[in-house]
C-alpha cells in the first residue's frame, strides 16, 4: 500500500502542469463572455445569502446584522462542501474524451475541481469580510484560524469527492441522488439555526452529521470572535483524516477500472 501511495503522489506531482491547466480552465470558462466575468463568482453566492438573510431574519424575528453574519459564516463552508461533492460526480464523465486519449493521473480531475472551488470559496470569504465591516460588524484575531478551517474542510470534502467521482462512473444515476441528498442535508445542518435549536426525535441527526463541526470551525471565529473549542477542532480533524483515508483507499482500488466503465 505504501508503494501505491508513493506512486499516487509522484504522479500527481508529475502532472502538476496539467492540474494547473485544468484549474485555470474551470475558472476561466465558467464566466467566459460575461460582462462582469469572475465577479459573478462573488455576486451569485452573496446575492443568494443576502436574500436568505433578509427572509429568515424576518421569520425568526432576529436582528438582520447579527443574523447575516451568522448565516454567511455557515453558508460559505456549506457551499464549498456541497459544490465539491456534487461537481465531483462529473469529474470523469465530463473528461471522458481526454481520459481515453492519453494517460493522465486520474486523481487530477476531482482534485482540479476541489482546488477551483477552494479559490472560489476563498474569494467569497474575502467578500464576506467586507460585508461584515460594512454593516458595522467587527473582526477579531480569531479570524486567523480560518485558513486552518479551510484546510480541514478541503481534505474532508476531497475524500468524499474522490468516492463520488468513482461511484458515478459505475452508477450514473448517483449524480441525481447526490443533488437531492444535498438539499435534504442542508436542512439537517445548522446553517439557518443553532445546533441546540433542534431537539427531540431529530436531535440525533444533527449529532451524526459530519458537516456540523466544520460549520462551527468557520462560524465561531466570525460570529463569536473566538477560536473553536478543542473538541470541535479534534472532531473535524478526525473526520478529515477518515474521509481522506477512506476516499484514497477506495479511489486507488478502483482507479484502473474507470477507463473501462466510461
Amino acid at each position: 500500500m505504501k508503494t501505491v501511495l508513493a506512486r499516487f503522489f509522484v504522479e500527481i506531482y508529475d502532472g502538476r502542469s496539467v492540474l494547473s491547466q485544468l484549474v485555470s480552465q474551470q475558472l476561466i470558462l465558467r464566466y467566459r463572455r460575461t460582462a462582469l466575468g469572475y465577479l459573478w463568482s462573488l455576486i451569485n453566492p452573496l446575492m443568494m445569502m443576502t436574500v436568505m438573510a433578509v427572509v429568515f431574519s424576518t421569520l425568526f424575528k432576529a436582528d438582520l446584522k447579527t443574523f447575516a453574519v451568522f448565516l454567511f459564516a455557515g453558508m460559505i463552508p456549506w457551499n464549498f462542501f456541497s459544490s465539491l461533492t456534487s461537481q465531483s460526480c462529473f469529474s470523469f464523465i465530463n473528461n471522458e474524451g481526454l481520459i481515453k486519449q492519453i494517460y493522465l493521473p486520474k486523481a487530477i480531475f476531482p482534485l482540479s475541481i476541489a482546488i477551483a472551488l477552494l479559490i472560489d470559496s476563498g474569494l467569497s470569504f474575502l467578500a464576506l469580510f467586507v460585508i461584515i465591516l460594512s454593516i458595522g460588524g467587527s473582526l477579531s484575531w480569531a479570524v486567523l484560524f480560518i485558513p486552518i478551517a479551510y484546510v480541514l474542510l478541503f481534505f474532508f470534502a476531497l475524500g468524499i469527492g474522490l468516492i463520488m467521482s468513482v461511484l458515478t462512473v459505475f452508477f450514473r444515476d448517483l449524480q441525481y441522488v447526490i443533488s437531492i441528498a444535498m438539499q435534504g442535508m442542508f436542512f439537517l445542518t445548522p446553517i439557518l439555526y443553532k445546533p441546540e435549536s433542534l431537539t427531540g426525535k431529530v436531535e440525533w441527526l444533527i449529532k451524526l452529521n459530519p458537516v456540523v463541526p466544520f460549520i462551527e470551525l468557520f462560524r465561531t471565529p466570525l460570529f463569536l470572535n473566538t477560536v473553536p473549542s478543542l473538541d470541535i477542532i479534534l472532531q473535524a480533524t478526525m473526520y478529515s483524516v477518515l474521509s481522506m483515508a477512506i476516499g484514497l483507499n477506495f479511489f486507488l482500488r478502483q482507479e484502473k477500472k474507470i477507463v473501462f466503465r466510461l
